[in-house]
């Protein structure tokens, strides 16, 4: 009887480590997943932060211009603020936040830009950049994409110092 004991009492602990095993290799299992997912996941949400991009273009521009600019719309679904804090492309030498400045009225009137920190995108809320507005400066281009191509760009938000990375299709005008 003392042996059967023994040996049901083996038995259970065997189970339990081979459990123990099953769990953690589920659980690597799951993790491998979960890395290998990352990218994929932090282009619509990244921890806290939700930010869905919709109907992103950059400006197809002449040979002689050496900056352009990028547009797009950002949807922050999350219950956090959020900013946007840049962007990089390999056609070029920086990516800034700018804001659309008027100064005078009337005929006086003069419509400018000035680079900013970031551009902030507010809790279940909405950021536009377009034309005559808020926008990504693409400056020091290296390349001119033409019209009908597609380039490779990130944008950077914060808080987080999160990436998501994108394929822009270069226009004249806006895509929708």
């Amino acid at each position: 009887m003392l042996q059967t004991k023994l040996k049901l009492h083996q038995l259970e602990t065997a189970l339990g480590h081979l459990a123990a095993l099953t769990h953690l290799a589920a659980l690597r299992h799951l993790l491998i997943l979960v890395w290998l997912l990352g990218g994929v996941a932090s282009a619509f949400a990244a921890d806290d932060l939700t930010i869905q991009v919709q109907h992103p273009w950059m400006r197809a521009v002449p040979d002689v211009m050496d900056s352009t600019a990028v547009y797009m719309v950002l949807v922050n679904t999350g219950s956090d603020p959020a900013e946007l804090v840049g962007g990089s492309t390999t056609i070029a030498d920086s990516v800034a936040p700018m804001i659309t400045t008027k100064e005078g009225e009337g005929l006086k009137q003069v419509v400018g830009m000035q680079s900013v920190d970031s551009l902030k995108i507010p809790a279940h809320g909405t950021l536009v950049l377009e034309p005559n507005g808020n926008h990504l400066m693409v400056m020091g281009l290296k390349k001119h994409p033409k019209e009908r191509t597609q380039i490779d760009f990130t944008i950077k938000l914060e808080p987080g110092d999160h990436e998501i990375h994108l394929q822009i299709p270069v226009s004249k005008r806006p895509v929708k």
